[in-house]
């Protein structure tokens, strides 16, 4: 039994990062999935336990530099914005004119594209007012 969990988690775990891995040239929440990958993987093998520990201090050290100034939290929500405008526009517009690249960038112009970003985009605003919050000393989560 305990070989079979073994054989799940590494199989599930390394599905996760090569989906991971294809979105982070894709649109989409590669990051998130390495990290949902790590995180299974670390289930079963020190290995990943220790990627994944040295990933969520990155993580954390991205996440203050994002709020350093307000110049770049602005940049931050800015940038989430024009993400889920690109993303609407997407579900709402199914045949955009290109000037240069019109068969390549049509590839990409769909809605499931689009949902995939206004997602990233929502993620991008949480995880910003979650770091100004924790910056500030605000509480992050809420329990009863």
């Amino acid at each position: 039994m305990q070989l079979l969990k073994r054989f799940a988690v590494t199989i599930l775990g390394a599905g996760l990062l090569v989906v991971g891995v294809a979105l982070m040239v894709l649109p989409g929440p590669g990051i998130l999935l390495i990290v949902a990958g790590l995180a299974v993987l670390a289930t079963e093998y020190v290995w990943a336990r220790k990627l994944l520990g040295r990933a969520k201090d990155r993580a954390e050290e991205a996440q203050r530099a994002a709020v350093a100034s307000p110049l770049r939290t602005a940049g931050s929500f800015v940038f989430a914005a024009g993400m889920v405008i690109v993303g609407v526009l997407m579900l709402l517009i199914d045949d955009l004119a290109w000037p240069v690249l019109d068969s390549t960038l049509d590839s990409f112009w769909s809605p499931i594209t689009g949902s995939i970003i206004i997602v990233t985009g929502l993620i991008l605003v949480t995880t910003t007012v979650l770091t100004l919050r924790m910056e500030r000393g605000e509480q992050t989560t809420y329990t009863s």
